[in-house]
Order: C-alpha cells, then sequence, then structure tokens
C-alpha cells in the first residue's frame, strides 16, 4: 500500500514538473505585481487571464506603488513577475546608460538581468510606452519573470511569449479607453478572445 502511494506521489510530481499541455499545479498560485497605472493593470490582467484560462492554475494580481517596489518583490520573490518598460530598466533598475536604439535596448536589458537578477525579459507585447511615462528613450513594454518561477512552469514563457507583438500603439490606446470605462479583467478577457488567445 506504501509503495503504491509513493509511486502515485512520485508520478504526480513529475506530471507536474514536465507536462507540456499543462502548466497546472496542485496548491500553486502564480502572483503578478502591477504598478497601478490603468495600462499596467490591463497587461497584468491580460497576462492573468491567459494563464488561468490556458492552464487552470490561479492567478492573482498585486498592486503595488512604484516600479522600484515591485521589481523588489520580485527579487524577493513576493510575486512572480510583472511587466517593466525596457527603459525604466535600463536607467532607474540597473542605473545605466540610456540607448537610444529599442532592439539594442532590449538586448541590453534582457541580457543584464538574465546574468545578475536571474530575471528574465519576455517578448515585448509590441507598443512603446515612452509617451505616457514621459521619457525620452524607449519603453517597450515587457513581461520581467522570475528564473525559478519558469522552471516550476516549464511551459510558461511560450505561453506568455504568445503575447508578444500582439499590442500595437493603436491597440494598446484602445484598450485603455475601454479599461478606463470600465473594467480592466473583462476588457483583458475580451481582447483574449478577440485573438483567439483564449
Amino acid at each position: 500500500m506504501m509503495k503504491a502511494l509513493w509511486a502515485l506521489t512520485i508520478f504526480l510530481v513529475l506530471l507536474c514538473s514536465f507536462s507540456s499541455s499543462s502548466l497546472a499545479c496542485v496548491g500553486k498560485t502564480l502572483e503578478i505585481g502591477t504598478t497601478g497605472t490603468v495600462q499596467q493593470e490591463l497587461l497584468a490582467n491580460i497576462i492573468s487571464e491567459l494563464i488561468s484560462e490556458r492552464t487552470g492554475t490561479t492567478v492573482k494580481v498585486v498592486p503595488f506603488k512604484s516600479s522600484d517596489e515591485a521589481h523588489a518583490a520580485l527579487l524577493k520573490a513576493d510575486i512572480d513577475m510583472y511587466v517593466e518598460y525596457t527603459g525604466v530598466g535600463q536607467v532607474s533598475i540597473l542605473k545605466a546608460q540610456p540607448l537610444a536604439d529599442a532592439a539594442e535596448l532590449f538586448k541590453a536589458v534582457k541580457q543584464r538581468y538574465n546574468q545578475e537578477l536571474n530575471l528574465i525579459w519576455l517578448k515585448p507585447f509590441g507598443f512603446d510606452a515612452a509617451a505616457s511615462l514621459g521619457v525620452t528613450l524607449p519603453a517597450e513594454a515587457a513581461p520581467v519573470v522570475r528564473k525559478d518561477t519558469l522552471k516550476k512552469f516549464p511551459a510558461l514563457a511560450r505561453l506568455i511569449n504568445k503575447l508578444g507583438g500582439k499590442i500595437d500603439q493603436q491597440t494598446i490606446a484602445l484598450l485603455e479607453k475601454e479599461a478606463t470605462a470600465g473594467s480592466p479583467k473583462q476588457v483583458a478577457h475580451g481582447f483574449l478572445k478577440n485573438n483567439r488567445l483564449i
């Protein structure tokens, strides 16, 4: 009896760890940080709805007052991910020199976050938030995820990367307008439905 129970436990652990068809693991909750703007709320809910609808995993959106607070929580493993902007990551978090070329900036930020902070930048959504953030360098929005979270949920990066390039300037402006008038969660759900992502 004990051998059978032990074998079943091992099987469930392996299934949870290696299943590519589902990310859901019993008792696991993913936490996504947001810095409280309509845009942040919207993007966090898009990621949350995508994960919960496609995998059944419980996802919680956690508010923070600033990017610095969300970043600190991510480093401490209080959250699993949040949406950051390349320019903010480069200048405010890494204290590095601004880079004017968007592709070079993303490459530089992604490399240093990975090597120095054990954080992974996933694909940018497809719009630049420089104007709304009031900055003069590129500010592409992209999910930043803890490396150990991606190890626990092996198919998570591939799933979230389906959002890469899906939200251009016109789309984010429209979604923000809708979210301001209604519910960011409902707008996020509608966006995913319309794009056949759920």
